[in-house]
């Protein structure tokens, strides 16, 4: 039986930190080979008292105050979540390191089914996550999750690496080793990206995995301007991607600018475009629903294609405007 340490940071998670363990609790893998490790990074709420009361009668769970890394002034620095994990990687003991984050539910055979993915040479598998609530809003960003992800999957069936999500993410110590840990990789804002291109450079396999038995489930954002706030972070990890893979994101971002230039000179043509649009959005979406067995998300699917084309075309336009980036009250 293979070792396994859970890794996962958290910064002012009170609302969600205890459902989150609760979940990893329920493992159903051997809790004398699973090592629960949660870094408190500083947070500013509850959430360090709520983790040491949840894990008192748990040995295999342990609590790690994360300190800021030393300053070298330079893009090495180790910040944020880059320098809690990297923080908690080195009290990690096992074969293969797990990551999620503090508002993640994870499922029971969540390790089995991600573990069974490491084929020889394979250095990093990432499974999936869905919305779990929220209401009309929280049903569209679940959508357009499992929309995202299905794409990395198809892409991944031609051996395209796109990225891994650090929310549902394993390496194995081996891979993690090679590319010599964070701390060699380096501060990034989209840390599971970097990590991820890091792997894939030192020649590893991966795994990009379509599987509801790998879904975990992730709260909602809950307001638009915390919304627009996480997909800064997801915009500036698409603009470090290869050229051929970040046309593609202008393309879906502009979609909109184009259909509205087409009903004004042609009108005729932009229904036709947009209708076979729209029928391709749904088709797809039922398609994946189906294959991953959430029937409750279908209520969504006829309103997907126009949420879908806003928020392209607003997530590019944010990427330019907002300055900075922000995770969990820290700018970058």
């Amino acid at each position: 039986m293979k070792k396994v340490s859970v890794l996962i940071a958290a910064r002012n998670e009170a609302d969600n930190i205890v459902a989150c363990l609760q979940s990893v609790a329920a493992l159903s893998y051997p809790p004398e080979h699973l090592q629960i490790l949660i870094g408190n990074d500083a947070s500013e709420d509850e959430t360090g008292a709520l983790v040491q009361e949840f894990i008192r009668d748990k040995p295999h769970f342990e609590l790690i105050n994360i300190i800021p890394a030393p300053d070298s002034g330079g893009a090495s620095t180790l910040k944020g979540k880059t320098n809690a994990l990297a923080q908690l990687a080195q009290r990690a003991q096992g074969e293969f390191l797990f990551f999620t984050d503090a508002d993640i539910e994870v499922p029971e055979r969540w390790i089995e089914n991600m573990l069974s993915h490491f084929k020889p040479n394979v250095g990093i598998v990432t499974g999936i996550t869905a919305i779990k609530g929220g209401g009309v809003f929280g049903l569209m960003q679940a959508l357009e999750w499992l929309y995202y992800l299905s794409f990395m999957r198809l892409f991944s069936l031609f051996g395209v690496p796109i990225t891994a999500m650090g929310n549902n993410m394993a390496v194995s110590r081996k891979a993690f080793q090679a590319v010599g840990g964070y701390e060699k990789v380096g501060f990034s804002i989209t840390e599971d990206y970097a990590l991820f291109h890091a792997i894939i450079t030192q020649g590893f396999k991966f795994a990009q995995l379509f599987d509801r038995r790998v879904l975990t489930l992730s709260q909602p954002i809950p307001t638009f301007s915390q919304l627009l706030i996480q997909r800064k972070r997801w915009m500036y990890g698409a603009m470090t991607l290869p050229w051929g893979q970040r046309i593609g994101v202008y393309v879906n971002a502009l979609f909109l600018p184009f259909i509205v230039l087409l009903v004004i000179f042609l009108p005729k043509a932009a229904l036709v475009i947009l209708f076979l649009y729209v029928l391709w959005v749904c088709t797809w979406l039922v398609s994946i629903l189906n294959w991953l067995q959430q029937p409750h998300l279908f209520i969504g699917v006829p309103f997907f294609w126009l949420y879908h084309l806003l928020m392209n075309f607003v997530m590019l336009i944010n990427f330019y405007v907002r300055k900075t980036t922000v995770w969990k009250g820290r700018e970058y």
